[in-house]
């Protein structure tokens, strides 16, 4: 293999290896082209008229960041700020296709390796040069295990990153993967850091279209504009500012009085009445991607026996919950929703699914509780009203098979420490879009940290989620999730009670060219200006 590659012939050469993938990469939908997103369909419907320099955006946010450094994040309230302020190799465009960004082409000799050019004269906001020592220092400590970065199981396929030259970086996998160019198009997981930067959860610096002004805890998160964002005329905006609400009551007197130009709502509920009596908004309901699961800790009693964990699924009316906490909006959950990989729908026939409280007393009698059992605290994130009504659903439901819990609602920050260690009985964290299908069951495989964390043994799914990332045709890879919801539900490791679109955006009218993602970040607030 050359360990230099001529620019213009990588271009060429990743253009045509791009069009090769289309089928057999059908799951990625790659789009290498290089052009712009103003020449989408979607964008271009929004884009109407001629965008303005300058000018203020004021965002209505329901929950501050929980750090800035993408590499450490877990907190799905920073990913908005590190899409604003980062970027990756390839991105996700607005049709949801993966397409190039800082990357300028690359090409795959083989299914386990890319060679990858990068954009020149690209800088970090702090003005050092953007080179691919950089690529391979981001990537170094995602996989350093002292990091503890959440992005190493995703990336954990990697066997090397080389630098060939100061903008040729090359990817070596351990085995195809049908997943990787996913997982560096997604925010923050596959965003580029800088070299020698220590402080970035507090001091964010990267080569994204804005840049960190300042943030006041509980008031506002402002951004300027990077005014040597490598795209043309990008960002159009001046000045980004989040005003930070407790509430969605709060929100929604924030955009009727106009103190915010745009927001969104987790409560389908609420945004429809709130658009309905204001006509100069817009609204764009997201597509179905956030799940409300229930997680178990398998590593102790009673969570251990399978019979309780099935007691538990058995007592649940899912089609109840959906209709009291969202009114219907959504559907029967899975542990994959159908927007994360073509041509599957994880809600077929599951084992354990359908309501029996009567089949619920038995197995638990046939695990030695025959007059029931106190499961103790169900912990549930506070800050969610949706989530908190859904388990108290779920408490009268399992009441009546004679399983007792106590609801304790919990802060974000360290609910999420005790769900990626497994310190927990009972809890609920619902989980957002993410890239692939992989991400979501990977925290269930028994080598991973989280999987440890809850106790998971169990070898033969092990192999099922290996051998799924590794299939590169769309129809086979759906076939092989669909198999693995189902032994996910017969052994009844995680409740998954129904899926629903993860926010419901709205914009006022004179907000032009935005664009809502699928993921429900607001990546495209580059593109956006204001027209008053």
């Amino acid at each position: 293999m050359a360990t230099r590659i001529n620019e213009s012939t990588l271009a060429d050469e990743a253009t045509f290896i791009a069009a090769q993938s289309l089928q057999r990469r059908s799951l990625l939908r790659l789009a290498v082209s290089g052009g712009t997103l103003a020449t989408l369909g979607t964008l271009a419907n929004a884009q109407s008229g001629s965008p303005k320099l300058g000018g203020t955006l004021v965002i209505g946010a329901d929950a501050d960041p929980i750090g800035l450094d993408p590499v450490t994040l877990t907190a799905y309230s920073s990913y908005d700020f590190t899409a604003l302020l980062y970027s990756g190799l390839f991105r996700w465009n607005a049709d949801m296709k993966v397409e190039l960004d800082l990357a300028a082409g690359y090409i795959a000799p083989n299914d386990s390796t890319y060679i990858i050019r990068l954009r020149q004269g690209v800088k970090f906001h702090n003005g050092q040069d953007f080179t691919a020592e950089d690529v391979k220092y981001t990537f170094d400590r995602i996989l350093d295990p002292a990091t503890a970065s959440p992005s190493a199981t995703l990336f954990s396929g990697i066997k090397a990153v080389t630098v060939i030259d100061p903008f040729t970086v090359k990817f070596e996998l351990k085995a195809p993967s049908a997943t990787f160019l996913s997982y560096l198009a997604t925010n923050p997981n596959g965003v580029i850091v800088p070299r020698g930067v220590a402080d970035l959860k507090t001091k964010p610096v990267g080569t994204g279209p804005f840049v960190f002004e300042s943030y006041e805890p509980n008031q506002q998160f402002t951004l300027k504009a990077n005014r040597n964002y490598y795209e043309d005329k990008q960002p159009y905006l001046g000045t980004v500012v989040f005003k930070f609400f407790k509430d969605q009551a709060s929100i929604s007197s924030a955009l009727r009085s106009k103190a915010i130009d745009m927001t969104w709502f987790k409560d389908p509920k609420v945004s429809a009445q709130i658009v309905k009596s204001s006509p100069d908004l817009v609204s764009a309901p997201g597509k179905t991607s956030r799940t409300f699961p229930v997680w178990m800790s398998m590593k102790a009693k009673p969570f251990n026996d399978v019979r309780v964990r099935r007691a538990l699924s058995l007592a649940t009316d899912r089609k109840a919950c959906l209709q009291t906490v969202l009114g219907g909006s959504g559907k029967v959950g899975a542990m994959v929703p159908e927007s994360q990989v073509g041509g599957y729908d994880g809600v077929g026939p599951m084992p354990y699914y359908k309501t029996d409280v009567p089949a619920a007393k038995k197995l638990l009698a046939e695990a030695g509780y025959p007059n029931g059992i106190d499961l103790g605290d169900y912990i549930v994130v506070a800050a969610n009203a949706l989530d908190v009504q859904c388990a108290q659903v779920l408490q009268q439901q399992w009441a009546a098979a004679g399983i007792k819990v106590n609801i304790k609602p919990m802060e974000t920050a360290p609910l999420i420490g005790l769900w990626l260690k497994g310190d927990f009985g009972l809890l609920s964290i619902a989980l957002s879009w993410s890239p692939d299908p992989d991400a979501i069951v990977s925290r269930l495989l028994s080598t991973g940290s989280q999987g440890k964390g809850i106790g998971m043994a169990d070898a033969p799914l092990d192999k099922l989620i290996e051998d799924a990332r590794a299939i590169l045709d769309n129809t086979k890879r759906a076939a092989a999730y669909q198999q693995i919801q189902k032994h996910i539900a017969d052994q009844a490791y995680i409740l998954q009670i129904y899926q629903y679109p993860l926010r419901w955006e709205a914009w006022r009218k004179y907000v032009k060219g935005y664009v809502p993602l699928a993921a429900n970040i607001r990546t495209f607030v580059r593109t956006t200006w204001v027209d008053k």
